[in-house]
């Protein structure tokens, strides 16, 4: 199978929801209902991203069908003794159609999107992956973080993905 990578556009919003409904029910992430909240929230700051630029993105396609798509947001980020930048890049949402698995479209999407923040002088890129995307972005240089999480809203539980890591 060909693929093509062109930019996300406004036009894509819903192609990116139901994508990211789709990867967290692929990891087996929260339930059903709460993907559907998800889903409506991440509508609404999504469409803003978009429209003010915050966001980009790139999706994946063969023969002029979406397959998969990915989006970098560029966030404030606090001065440090690494970087005085008030922006890094923040990759999420790299999702592939289960058919189009293996052919390299989390790589070449999160490489275009690379090129982006770079072009954009973006000194960091940071990113949440998946147990199995974790060998990938190894693969591509990025290496784990210090990262922890305390939940405090006791509504909230805790996923069970998070007693794998580290």
């Amino acid at each position: 199978m060909d693929f093509d990578l062109r930019p996300s556009h406004f036009a894509d919003l819903e192609l990116h929801v139901r994508h990211r409904e789709a990867m967290f029910k692929d990891m087996d992430f929260g339930d059903d209902p709460g993907r559907a909240r998800m889903a409506t929230t991440f509508r609404d700051r999504l469409r803003t991203w978009l429209s003010t630029g915050e966001v980009r993105g790139v999706v994946a396609e063969t023969e002029g069908r979406p397959v998969a798509g990915a989006l970098l947001q560029f966030k404030d980020a606090l001065p440090g003794p690494l970087s005085v930048l008030a922006v890094r890049g923040y990759l999420f949402n790299v999702y592939t159609d289960p058919a189009c698995r293996g052919q390299g479209l989390a790589r070449r999407m999160t490489t275009a999107l690379l090129e982006v923040a770079r072009a954009q002088g973006v000194g960091i890129v940071e990113l949440h992956a998946s147990k199995d995307a974790e060998a990938l972005y190894r693969s591509m240089g990025f290496e784990p973080t210090s990262e922890f999480r305390l939940i405090l809203d006791e509504s909230i539980e805790k996923p069970a993905q998070w007693k794998a890591r580290r």
